[in-house]
């Protein structure tokens, strides 16, 4: 390990623990920090990082095991999903270490990410049919469904809102979340590993040629 790679590790594995406190914001403050280090990696030179893409996803180890902490805490099937989800990323984690093949995630992907991102944000703005939970400990307290009157006659997206909210965790809501969840995951996954489409250039470079594209008269 360089002294680059050490400094890399340090602020990954410190960029995972705001999800412990605050699982939603956590996890977004997680995943930025997990694309620091293609900045860090341009902005400074103490021996390099050696055998970037599988230091990075023994990296995404740690905050994929914080982020199995908090979902441990939550109910059984968006628990169970969450366990699931993991365990399957943690075989293509262990399957491109064996193989050293980038393709092979795409057969893998990592929907446990973006899985969690989706519970905790309906437990954050209390979108789950159980309500909220309470300030004693144990107990719920139902919210009347009157809450979400106003967005159901929101015009277009107003039948959305009442198929999505309260989140009942039924067959169907599940299946349309799977879908979302999955196609997402699965055009990151080709876009990283297969296409490799950021391969030719830095993190900076790249954004310098988004503020060129953004501001082309300045």
């Amino acid at each position: 390990m360089t002294t680059e790679m050490w400094i890399i590790a340090a602020v990954r594995i410190l960029g995972a623990l705001p999800v412990l406190r605050w699982p939603l914001a956590g996890a977004f403050i997680a995943l930025f920090v997990d694309l620091s280090d293609l900045f860090l990696r341009d902005w400074i030179d103490l021996g390099g990082v050696n055998d970037y893409q599988r230091f990075d996803k023994w990296l995404d180890q740690f905050y994929m095991l914080t982020f199995l902490a908090v979902a441990l805490r939550w109910e059984a099937i968006a628990r169970n999903i969450a366990v699931a989800l993991f365990t399957f990323r943690l075989v293509g984690f262990i399957a491109f270490e064996i193989s050293d093949e980038r393709g092979i995630l795409i057969f893998f992907p990592n929907a446990f990410e973006y899985w969690f991102i989706f519970v905790a944000a309906l437990k954050t703005f209390h979108w789950e049919e159980r309500g909220v939970w309470s300030e004693e400990p144990g107990t719920w307290s139902q919210e009347p469904e009157a809450r979400f009157q106003r967005a159901y006659s929101w015009p277009l997206i107003g039948p959305f809102v009442r198929f999505a909210i309260p989140y009942r965790y039924s067959r169907s809501q599940l299946v349309v979340a799977f879908a979302i969840v999955l196609s997402a995951k699965l055009f990151h996954e080709y876009m990283l590993h297969v296409g490799q489409w950021f391969e030719g250039f830095t993190a900076t470079e790249a954004l310098e040629a988004i503020w060129r594209f953004l501001t082309p008269f300045t």
